[in-house]
């Protein structure tokens, strides 16, 4: 294994560490990764660096990087919006991938707001060819509301939870029966309505890219059984060609190491297989 440290952008404004495998070129597909939130590009619980490192012992290279401002990034003198900007990041970092590797073609793992980045790049940049997003978007439906308020009564009890249960109940009907194409702001993030996100994410799997949703059990608020997705989007052809899992023994964070070591494990196999499918592809034509 090999890691070297790299500035990079148009204004070699961003730093990364590209991670190589040993002596043999690396796989036909590289994987970047980079901040989870306000987190340093070395991820949560340092789970990026450990990533990079169990990935490079499958043969796959993987550059982590901090995004404009954030980090050991310096911001960008572009006005443009901060989504904006990360997909601008994303695609550089897959220049520079390919000019110090030549490796042509790319994924991403993003935990929350990174999933939301690798999404939105993916619509604009056929280079990226595969998405782990970890917390990615979500939608509620009844049932998740309903498991989420069954939830807070069997943890607080019935007599404490009964002053909880008045300031509610004027919006009880609303929360219940809320469209699940609505967009939603309570996590801080704005999520798509159900339609644009079905919409985006058909697109993508038409075009060939593997996405893997996986969802853990600390947003129980917002996805918190393993049939939801199904629930919301199985009428479209795209829910049956996404891998998409309930995972409540891992946490946003990604903090016990038994977690870890199956994060680790579920997004090493992933990339392994996409890259034997992306070995069979023809090269990209030089820009």
């Amino acid at each position: 294994m090999n890691e070297i440290c790299t500035q990079f952008g148009t204004e070699r404004h961003l730093c990364g560490t590209l991670t190589l495998p040993g002596a043999t070129p690396p796989a036909p597909v590289g994987v970047l990764l980079f901040n989870a939130g306000v987190i340093h590009r070395i991820g949560p619980h340092r789970i990026n660096v450990k990533l990079a490192r169990h990935l490079a012992s499958l043969g796959i290279a993987s550059l982590r990087f901090d995004l404009s401002g954030q980090g050991d990034s310096r911001a960008s003198s572009s006005p443009a919006p901060y989504r904006e900007q990360a997909v601008a990041d994303l695609r550089a970092a897959m220049d520079q991938f390919e000019r110090m590797t030549g490796v042509q073609r790319f994924a991403v793992f993003g935990i929350c707001s990174g999933a939301d980045h690798g999404w939105a790049c993916a619509q604009q940049d056929e280079r990226l060819v595969g998405l782990f997003m970890l917390d990615g978007y979500a939608y509620p439906t009844r049932k998740t509301r309903w498991l989420l308020y069954q939830r807070k009564f069997e943890e607080r009890g019935w007599r404490s939870s009964l002053g909880w249960a008045v300031q509610r109940a004027a919006d009880l009907p609303a929360r219940l029966l809320g469209r699940s194409d609505a967009p939603d702001t309570s996590d801080g993030r704005e999520t798509p309505p159900a339609a644009d996100f079905a919409r985006a994410t058909q697109a993508l799997v038409d075009r060939g890219v593997d996405i893997v949703m996986l969802y853990s059990g600390s947003l129980l608020n917002t996805y918190n059984y393993p049939e939801q997705f199904q629930d919301v989007f199985g009428d479209h052809p795209f829910a049956q060609r996404i891998r998409c899992e309930f995972r409540p023994d891992i946490d946003h964070t990604v903090t016990p190491l038994a977690a870890q070591h199956e994060t680790l494990r579920l997004v090493g196999d992933w990339a392994r297989a996409l890259a034997s499918r992306v070995q069979a592809l023809p090269q990209r034509n030089a820009a």
